[in-house]
């Protein structure tokens, strides 16, 4: 039997509502070489929504309780595509989106990693927030460092770079996208669909793992993207971490210090030593990366006309100075 091209894998501990939807979404789509492996990680009753569906690259795989996390690294293992599109049981793929990832990844043999543009959505499907990522690779990794950059529902990967980077880290419960995204980006290995493919859902009832489970996936969050900056610069507390973050994050801090700023430089340039980015392609990022600080220092801090020219000239003059 031919080996389908996608595993299309998706991870359901009951049925909120939106299952048959869900699994409907991917049965239509424009693209159909793949298998369709829908884990039933242990349920506490019948999962009937599937039982309407008679189709054969649906596969179903059922276990005890084991989590999120180690349902999907079980997935990966049983996986029999050389990509793997991640779904999620209340969401939505628009019928687009495996042609639109595959194409990225047919067009560009080195890319490891593909997400796309996505909707929030509620119950009844109403646009709640568009959500348009970063395109430019560089600067979207730049800003791995710090947060995640991708939607995990959308996520489309080589099943051989997930295993070569350890696939998802079982000792985490939550925003273990973000951490396997991490250790999988390169500067030259993942690229977006600049176009809305998926519809996430936030449920009004809160029974997303997402949303009952808010800061201890914050937490999680916060130490992957420490461990991300301390790799650029070793030198880095935690606390310098806090300080670095607010410029893109306000969770801990709702503005970034004059200490914040100070440790950019040296972050950046720790981040190009380790990904191998230099001439031309770091001086666009450093010009992105001042237009950041500009803007957030303009809205943090309520600057006058004057004191917008001046910290406008000063960071003309950073820039410069760096990119020489």
């Amino acid at each position: 039997m031919k080996q389908p091209k996608i595993t299309v894998l998706m991870s359901v501990y009951n049925d909120h509502g939106y299952l048959a939807r869900a699994v409907e979404s991917i049965l239509e789509q424009t693209y159909d070489d793949f298998e369709f492996l829908i884990i039933d990680d242990g349920s506490t009753g019948p999962l009937d929504a599937l039982d309407r569906f008679r189709d054969s690259r649906i596969r179903i795989h059922r276990h005890d309780n084991i989590g999120l996390t180690r349902s999907l690294n079980k997935g990966i293992a049983l996986a029999s595509g050389e990509f793997i599109a991640r779904m999620d049981a209340d969401d939505v793929s628009l019928p687009d989106r495996l042609k639109q990832q595959v194409a990225e990844f047919d067009a560009h043999p080195c890319v490891d990693l593909v997400g796309t543009f996505f909707d929030m959505v509620d119950a009844n499907d109403n646009l709640i927030e568009r959500k348009t990522l970063i395109v430019d690779p560089l600067y979207r990794l730049w800003r791995l460092q710090f947060h995640n950059v991708y939607g995990h529902g959308t996520m489309m990967f080589r099943k051989a770079a997930a295993m070569a980077a350890g696939m998802y880290d079982e000792n985490l419960l939550y925003a273990q996208d973000f951490d396997l995204w991490s250790r999988i980006s390169g500067a030259r290995n993942t690229s977006i669909v600049p176009e809305v493919q998926y519809l996430y859902r936030m449920n009004s009832d809160g029974d997303q793992a997402s949303v009952k489970n808010y800061d201890a996936q914050l937490q999680t969050a916060i130490r992957t993207s420490t461990r991300n900056l301390t790799a650029c610069n070793p030198g880095l507390t935690e606390s310098d971490c806090e300080e670095l973050r607010a410029l893109y994050w306000k969770f801990q801090q709702e503005k970034v210090s004059v200490r914040g700023i100070a440790l950019i430089p040296p972050t950046m340039d720790g981040f190009c030593r380790t990904y191998g980015i230099e001439g031309k392609e770091r001086n666009e990022l450093v010009k992105k990366i001042c237009r950041d600080i500009q803007d957030e220092l303009l809205v943090a801090y309520h600057l006058n006309e004057q004191e917008k020219r001046q910290l406008k000239l000063r960071l003309d003059s950073f820039c410069e100075n760096v990119v020489s």
